[in-house]
């Protein structure tokens, strides 16, 4: 516990040195070849408000270039600060300039939202803004003037709005995975976020507030940090801190970050100064089989309020990276359109938009142009579609009919998708159409109805594309073969929670009962039979191993928790087990636990590591005294059985079960049989449903299990005192591969082993 307690007294160091929040991953860097400064032409006052651009502003939160506080500099030339201020007690760690020309921000720790002078870097409190934890980061949204703010809540990431009257922040139903550390907004209105849990660069949905990786930033950044965006050139920026305090540019198409200069502190409340200029509303031209042309190039250009376009213009090449040639954009209204020639040759076109209005606004399409360019080919195709389709193995008949999802791209474009399938390999031939969804997705759902399947059905089915050249050349993926089986996934749970059980891994050791009742596993869609998986919402991940990881079931009449239960356990699963990812993560059980679906149903999950690491924390729901935890470090011992105080909780983690139904256990005569006795399953060889008959003339704790050839146990199919009598049950193999099992019948002293071969 010593380590432990220094641990946590030199991170409050550091946080107090520094001033930052964010996790230092102190990897070494090298970064990119700074790239060279542009002078600024000497009739150009850098200081001029009409000339803002040229500035940036922030607050140095860290370094020794100049005093902690308010600061401004050029962009083209980080290095060189210029002190406003010398304030070491507000930390701004998120800014923002609004359509005003006013410089917002974000104090750490407290969330007051604070105007600050670019003059004299003088800061001003406004009020404290509600509805957040920690707000890291703010940017303005020129299309809608709307101010943006992420929020950090401790495991994970939101986005959300922030009134700035009322200082309330309302998210988005979103959640993004990590740390966020600030976001920006580009004159068109597209937010994007840096976040520094996994070094990638995010586009944010502003309706869902959802994020997509873009790419990475190609360097590992540390610390809090800032970002905003150049509206004159419309072109976005990034305060980083990676082996120490820079300036670079970030390539909002690819994700990647260049190197300006050195700026030697961190920088943070970072904030560009300007207006935006023209809105660009352009659809890029797609690839294309006319050599002649011409390529109409259509865009819509709106001019800032109380401003007119004065200058549209198209840049382009043949066949050369560098722009060498432009054409003049005609307009009727809003409505902008030029022509791009061609030669009656194949090639490869670049090209970018230009607009300025009569303040001398500039905008480009794409962002970053003419570092940025559109593409495109113009030459005969003699490409197939390619289709990426992680395909379905088995398919519970719950679910059935299930939805065909897929990723199809076409150098030319894609004019049609469909599934071709049939039931059986000898059943009658189905089809049905893909929709077109975002981007190149597709997806469509099976025609067909659940009564019209059954447990160990096979579905035969392939995706066929074809393109939309003029051959319209058309491909499939090879023939898939899912099994229909009868497994079901209940899941109890639906809150945002954040919750640190089970994986309670930034200490050595944990124990975590989950009391889940009867009638909620029944409620969604659970049934009587072998819990195969068990499952948790994964907010953030932490990669390291969980030693001496044990799962436990057992069944009960416990209505709520008291305390941790100690006895009556059956261990499902014993090992090392670590999570793969964030979002659902299940635990397959090694052991299968047999539920009888009427009693209550208690879970267990322990660990005993010898080090620690950093939570994983999961999704959770309010439920009093539904879950039981407790975590230590114990340099000896074991957190399973050395853990008995803990506490009760008033939330529980949501909590999914996969479970194979058992299906056809019956008693079946009236009479008692005289002997023991296991009966060959019929039919053997099977696929991949079998029945196996089994007779006891006393009633007795009844045990049958299957094992591979190897002697493992990989299924419990009966497990619970049954009376006298005859049995079937049938053994649904579906989620096992072809090979020979055994199965083995326990009851009373009684044992018997018999072979079976499964073969698919």
């Amino acid at each position: 516990m010593l380590k432990k307690t220094l641990s946590f007294l030199l991170l409050i160091l550091m946080l107090t040195v520094t001033m930052s929040y964010a996790q230092d991953k102190a990897a070494p860097s090298l970064g990119l070849a700074p790239k060279a400064t542009v002078v600024l032409p000497p009739s150009i006052n850098p200081d001029a408000p009409t000339y803002w651009y040229s500035r940036a502003f922030g607050y140095n939160a860290y370094g020794t270039p100049v005093p902690v506080g308010p600061l401004k500099f050029f962009l083209n030339n980080p290095g060189a600060l210029t002190s406003l201020a010398s304030d070491a007690g507000n930390f701004v760690t998120a800014g923002s300039f609004d359509g005003n020309g006013i410089w917002w921000g974000i104090r750490y720790g407290n969330n007051q939202l604070v105007k600050i002078d670019t003059s004299t870097g003088a800061i001003t409190l406004q009020g404290t803004i509600t509805g957040a934890q920690t707000i890291t980061g703010m940017a303005y949204d020129p299309s809608t003037n709307t101010m943006y703010c992420c929020n950090y809540t401790g495991s994970a990431s939101k986005v959300g709005t922030l009134n700035m009257t009322t200082y309330v922040f309302t998210p988005l139903a979103g959640t993004i995975s990590g740390i966020l550390i600030d976001i920006a907004c580009s004159n068109a209105g597209q937010l994007y976020a840096v976040n520094i849990s996994d070094d990638n660069l995010y586009s944010i949905n502003k309706t869902t507030g959802n994020g997509t990786v873009v790419g990475p930033l190609g360097v590992n950044p540390n610390y809090a940090q800032g970002m905003s965006w150049d509206r004159t050139v419309d072109s976005c920026y990034w305060a980083s801190y990676t082996t120490l305090g820079e300036l670079r540019r970030i390539n909002v198409q690819t994700g990647a970050s260049t190197l300006i200069g050195a700026t030697n502190c961190e920088i943070d409340g970072f904030a560009i100064p300007g207006f935006a200029g023209p809105l660009i509303q352009h659809t890029p031209l797609p690839n294309t089989e006319n050599l002649n042309g011409p390529y109409v190039v259509n865009a819509v250009i709106t001019p800032p309020q109380g401003s007119t376009i004065t200058y549209a213009k198209i840049f382009w090449s043949r066949n050369n990276p560098t722009i060498t040639d432009s054409i003049t954009m005609t307009n009727s209204g809003n409505n902008y359109t030029g022509n791009i020639p061609g030669n009656g040759a194949a090639a490869t076109y670049r090209y970018y938009l230009k607009a300025i209005d009569n303040q001398g606004r500039v905008s480009t399409a794409p962002g970053g142009a003419p570092t940025n360019l559109y593409l495109f080919v113009a030459a005969p195709d003699t490409v197939k579609p390619v289709i990426t389709h992680t395909p379905y193995t088995q398919i519970p008949k719950v679910t059935w009919p299930v939805t065909v999802n897929c990723v199809v791209t076409d150098n030319i474009g894609v004019d049609s998708v469909w599934v071709g399938w049939r039931k059986s390999f000898n059943g009658a031939y189905k089809r049905f159409n893909l929709a077109h969804g975002s981007g190149n997705n597709w997806s469509g759902t099976f025609n067909s109805t659940n009564s019209e399947v059954a447990p160990g059905d096979t579905i035969y089915y392939r995706i066929i594309a074809r393109d939309a050249s003029s051959q319209h050349y058309t491909d499939s993926t090879v023939l898939y073969n899912p099994v229909i089986i009868n497994q079901t996934t209940a899941c109890i749970g639906t809150g945002t929670i954040s919750s640190n059980y089970p994986f309670t891994t930034y200490w050595m050791d944990g124990r975590t009962q989950i009391l889940l009742l009867a009638s909620e596993i029944l409620a969604n869609q659970g049934a009587a039979g072998n819990i195969i998986k068990v499952g948790f919402n994964v907010i953030t991940r932490d990669p390291a191993p969980m030693n001496g990881f044990k799962v436990k079931m057992q069944h009960t009449t416990a209505t709520s928790l008291t305390g941790f239960v100690s006895t009556g356990w059956t261990t499902c699963y014993s090992g090392t087990y670590t999570l793969a990812g964030t979002g659902w993560q299940y635990i397959n059980l090694t052991t299968p636990f047999s539920w009888n679906g009427t009693s209550n149903l208690l879970i267990e999950v322990c660990y005993n590591n010898s080090s620690y690491t950093s939570y994983s924390p999961v999704y959770a729901t309010s439920a009093t005294n539904k879950m039981w935890g407790q975590y230590q470090d114990l340099s000896t011992g074991d957190g399973c059985t050395q853990l008995t105080a803990g506490s009760g909780l008033t939330y529980r983690a949501n909590t999914c079960l996969v479970i194979n139904p058992a299906s056809g256990v019956s008693n079946n005569t009236n009479g008692v049989p005289v002997e023991y006795k296991l009966s060959q399953n019929y039919p053997n060889p099977f696929n991949p449903v079998t029945k196996i008959s089994f007779d006891i003339p006393k009633q007795g704790l009844v045990t049958l299990k299957i094992y591979d050839v190897l002697g493992r146990e990989v299924r419990t199919l009966v497990n619970e005192v049954k009376n006298a009598g005859s049995y079937t049950i049938d053994f649904n193999a579906a989620d096992l591969s072809s090979g020979v099992y055994f199965y083995k019948l326990e009851v009373n002293g009684f044992s018997d082993v018999k072979r079976m071969m499964l073969i698919k």
